[in-house]
């Protein structure tokens, strides 16, 4: 017992050593977090080495065993029992580096339920047991040799001398592997640690503090909203249409204008085709011109902006794919930790395709590469009433392809043949597709039907390759839309389902104390598609919208053109003023000022964008936020009442 636990002070020692070191050397907002959030730091540093105690505890195990039967007659025992336990422990924390690659000790799990979700693990199975990895592998078998080799443990000082060389030689390499090969900064450093991931991926629900009556009408008196989460009427503005390109928009009716287009192209049986194409981790930053050498590796998307509406303030609702899905075909805040996919799939959150799943001229399309079962994305948009499903069981088996699913120039290619198809259906007369690509996405490998130039291309880092291919799939698309005559009636969305804090961060926000966040939820939004560049030429759009701007109001500006033969003009040139859909959204359409405050959940907190503050989640859910400054307030407030819908298990927004 007293070898075994010599041994575990040992690792602990080791493991609190590298966590200090990673933290200081991996993250320059160490500093800024030591000097202004002391109590978030202490709190922090304590768990973390809770979690530290917790893995040396999983590693002194097999020789605790080793201890337990010291005896000729249980050697075998002794053998078995540690080599298993030690090859568990490698397996599972070799795996979790390759197919994770997340700021964590690496013997710590992240997300204990993924690992045993087989489509996760199937979705990226080649960069599991990647190269960078399996140095933690095989450093585990090489404690197994040791093991079988020996009679009996009892050499003390040459086991202990063999296992901390093991441990410091796996605690470099992963900080290498971080820093050179990953790049991944975090916002909170390490604070996400293994009992951290086990309380959380147990399912166990925040406590959370229901919004009272009084607090209810105290945050319709300051917004003058009659709902806490729905925006129950969205209207046009009754008045003279400004030529204007400025960057504001909140005072025009472009809603009207657009609509008007449509309508006009509806009356001559154009289909038309409201299309949103979501794009992993594609933010702001990275589209135009970077700041380093003045070049752009997105020449196309570049080229749709500017002949169509460029929104520059747009904040996504979280930091993961699912909430980006539920934010902009939902119009839902959701995000990581109010994800509807993955936790609350039975809410009847009125998503696009339920709106039109009983129209039959109005077909919904979900196109993705990827496998439909991870995140439980076919169980939720089944349930949401899709009319169509399109995934990597529809492709070939030889097509090109990453770990991720089918490459984007497939994806692409087979989506416009699918649209086009769909147009000749008899009595269809609008689709709306989402086209989701996740080609942008660790380990940023460029599939092989990339063009020379993508494959050549000298990136900073593979994330910029990833994302010039990504470009290059969607000029194809575009052209073959073109080709099947259905770009000139079509809306598109191309929009980022999140940010990242890839390099080159140096680049952006330099004197931003928020960069981290803004990296992270600033995404890019370009509003395109025929319809939209023929308004741009003739000056009734403006270029630019600069207003803050939440993904969630993507969903009711499509919905907003969906229903067919609705006047938008009245005979005497009047705009019409009408509800979207009855008026069951939760934000406003792109083009009009969200009711709210905009907000991101980025997992410890409430990112304002607008206001420049991080509201901590334990006191936003505790009811704990100041009711002086308002705003933060009123975001705070309106978190609440969504957790607490989705708690409840209403199964109607009505």
């Amino acid at each position: 017992m007293i070898r075994t636990l010599k041994i575990f002070i040992s690792l602990t020692l080791i493991f609190v050593l590298h966590r200090i070191v990673a933290w200081g050397v991996l993250s320059e907002q160490y500093a800024t977090e030591l000097n202004s959030q002391f109590s978030t730091l202490w709190r922090t540093g304590v768990t973390g080495i809770l979690s530290d105690i917790w893995a040396a505890a999983l590693l002194s195990l097999p020789f605790w065993i080793c201890e337990y039967y010291p005896s000729t007659r249980n050697r075998a025992l002794q053998k078995y029992l540690g080599s298993l336990l030690i090859l568990i422990i490698g397996g599972a924390t070799a795996g979790h580096q390759g197919y994770v690659e997340f700021f964590k000790f690496q013997i710590i799990p992240f997300h204990l339920t993924y690992m045993t979700d087989k489509a996760f693990i199937s979705a990226n199975g080649t960069s599991m047991f990647g190269p960078t990895s399996l140095y933690i592998l095989a450093l585990s078998v090489a404690l197994v040799v040791w093991l079988q080799r020996g009679s009996v443990i009892r050499k003390k000082r040459a086991l202990t001398t063999k296992l901390m060389a093991v441990v410091v030689l796996a605690s470099i390499g992963h900080m290498l592997n971080i820093r050179y090969r990953i790049n991944w900064f975090v916002v909170e450093p390490l604070q996400a640690n293994y009992l951290e991931s086990l309380y959380s991926n147990l399912g166990k629900k925040p406590t959370l503090k229901a919004v009272s009556s009084a607090e209810s009408a105290r945050f319709e008196q300051l917004s003058g909203a009659t709902n806490l989460l729905f925006v129950k009427q969205a209207t046009t503005i009754n008045q003279p249409v400004s030529l204007s390109t400025s960057n504001s928009a909140a005072n025009q009716d472009y809603l009207g204008i657009i609509g008007a287009e449509v309508e006009r192209l509806r009356a001559k049986k154009h289909t038309i085709v409201l299309g949103l194409i979501l794009s992993e981790s594609l933010r702001d930053t990275d589209t135009g011109k970077r700041a380093r050498d003045g070049q752009s590796i997105t020449p196309y998307l570049d080229q749709l902006q500017s002949s169509g509406v460029r929104f520059t303030q747009v904040y996504s609702s979280g930091p993961v794919t699912r909430g980006g899905q539920e934010a902009t075909w939902c119009g839902t805040p959701s995000a990581t930790d109010t994800s509807l996919m993955r936790s609350f799939p039975d809410v009847n959150i009125k998503c696009l395709p339920t709106l039109y799943r009983d129209s039959k001229s109005i077909r919904t399309v979900w196109l993705h590469g990827g496998d439909q079962q991870f995140d439980s994305q076919l169980a939720f948009w089944t349930h949401q009433g899709v009319s169509q499903m399109v995934t990597r069981t529809d492709y070939p088996s030889n097509t090109p392809s990453t770990g991720w699913g089918i490459s984007d120039l497939a994806l692409f290619d087979k989506s416009a043949g699918i649209l086009g198809d769909l147009s000749q259906v008899e009595g269809v007369k609008t689709l709306m597709p989402m086209i989701l690509s996740v080609t942008n996405h660790i380990p940023w490998t460029v599939p092989t039907d990339a063009s020379i130039e993508t494959k050549n291309f000298v990136a900073e880092h593979p994330a910029q390759r990833t994302i010039k291919y990504f470009d290059e799939s969607l000029d194809l698309f575009v052209k073959r839309m073109k080709e099947k005559n259905l770009w000139e009636g079509s809306i598109f969305v191309v929009a980022g389902d999140h940010g990242n804090l890839e390099i080159p961060w140096e680049d952006h926000y330099k004197n931003d104390a928020l960069k981290w966040e803004r990296l992270l939820s600033h995404v890019s939004v370009t509003v395109t598609g025929g319809i939209i560049e023929t308004l741009r030429r003739e000056g009734r759009l403006p270029a630019v919208v600069g207003e803050f701007t939440a993904q969630n109001q993507i969903a009711p500006f499509l919905a907003y053109f969906a229903e067919p033969n609705l006047s938008y003009v009245t005979k005497d040139q009047k705009l019409k003023i009408r509800t979207i859909n009855d008026g069951v959204f939760m934000d406003a359409p792109l083009f009009q000022k969200s009711p709210w405050t905009i907000s991101s959940d980025l997992n410890q907190y409430l990112f304002l964008p607008e206001d420049g503050l991080k509201l901590p989640k334990e006191k936003v859910l505790g009811g704990h936020i100041p009711e002086t400054p308002t705003r933060p307030w009123l975001a705070a407030t309106r978190y609440r009442a969504w957790l607490q819908l989705l708690y409840s298990g209403a199964k109607s927004t009505d």
